[in-house]
């Protein structure tokens, strides 16, 4: 079995590098306040974690943000969920990629900010943030993964969802910048 997991991830390793060749995003700092597109991306596994996205979606959408938030469950069953698009591990080819028509859109769409909200280690995510086009992308702190984003939220031992996303929220809002 390791075996198979150790060429599953030379292979996933192979395929982003030569992803990443194709593209070279403008990277640049915004805040919460001035971002007016954000896009999400979450583990959707755990149904605790739609709630809270649902709820922290929500609010952004009331202060005027255009949101899209793009799921992962990690089992072969899906159920449609209102505003989320949703792929799953039938949507993964065998090295763990994802080979979806959404997530692809999803990953070249021009995001102000790019909300990472997943605390575990996740191919599947971690491609759509890694190719991504957002300006600017945010996640859970990594010692591992500090090319993934431009900002990392440390959470120390905390790993619920809400958590994150309040000290993300705060982090996000101290941001203040000359924006010319």
């Amino acid at each position: 079995m390791k075996l198979w997991n150790d060429l599953r991830n030379y292979f996933y390793q192979k395929n982003i590098v030569a992803k990443l060749k194709e593209l070279s995003p403008a990277r640049s700092l915004t805040n919460l306040h001035d971002a007016k597109t954000l896009g999400i991306v979450y583990d959707s596994t755990n149904p605790d974690n739609d709630a809270a996205i649902s709820k922290f979606a929500e609010q952004l959408r009331a202060n005027g943000k255009t949101v899209e938030i793009l799921a992962f469950i990690n089992d072969k069953k899906i159920e449609a969920k209102p505003g989320i698009e949703l792929f799953n591990t039938k949507n993964l080819s065998w090295n763990l990629t994802p080979v979806d028509e959404r997530v692809e859109k999803f990953a070249a769409q021009k995001f102000d900010l790019l909300l990472a909200c997943f605390m575990d280690s996740s191919y599947p995510l971690e491609y759509i943030v890694r190719t991504s086009r957002a300006k600017w992308r945010v996640g859970h702190f990594s010692e591992q993964k500090t090319d993934y984003y431009e900002m990392m939220i440390n959470t120390d031992s905390k790993k619920e969802l809400s958590y994150f996303l309040q000290q993300a929220t705060h982090f996000l809002n101290a941001i203040k910048y000359d924006s010319k």
